[in-house]
């Protein structure tokens, strides 16, 4: 049984990627208001930033101190579905406003690890 679930969590990290945000605290203390820019999914021409709410566990590497009105630069770790044409499709770890759970970013800026 221990075989089986680790061969599954190797197989579900090696879609683990990390793409930029900006964080600010969010209403609890092991949380974060998160920003991102992604492609708009109405007019692909054009990007839109969105929000949501994570786990700060689930971001990476931030440079500074978030604080309200004030974010930091981060990593949020997502799950990479696809890539084409320059694109990556990246599950959020929760669905952010008004897009939800599922966001088109440029291929460029998903990372697989984030540098020191």
């Amino acid at each position: 049984m221990g075989r089986h679930k680790d061969s599954e969590a190797k197989a579900n990290s090696s879609d683990v990627r990390f793409i930029p945000c900006r964080v600010e605290p969010g209403m609890f203390r092991d949380e974060f208001l998160v920003y991102l820019d992604v492609i708009d999914p109405q007019d692909p021409s054009r990007t839109i930033t969105v929000q949501l709410l994570a786990d700060r566990r689930e971001v990476a590497k931030l440079r500074g101190t978030p604080k309200r009105n004030q974010p930091a630069a981060g990593w949020l770790r997502v799950a990479l579905a696809r890539q084409e044409k320059g694109l990556a499709q990246v599950v959020l770890p929760q669905p952010a406003s008004p897009v939800g759970p599922n966001v088109l970013v440029e291929e460029g800026r998903v990372k697989h690890m984030v540098g020191a």
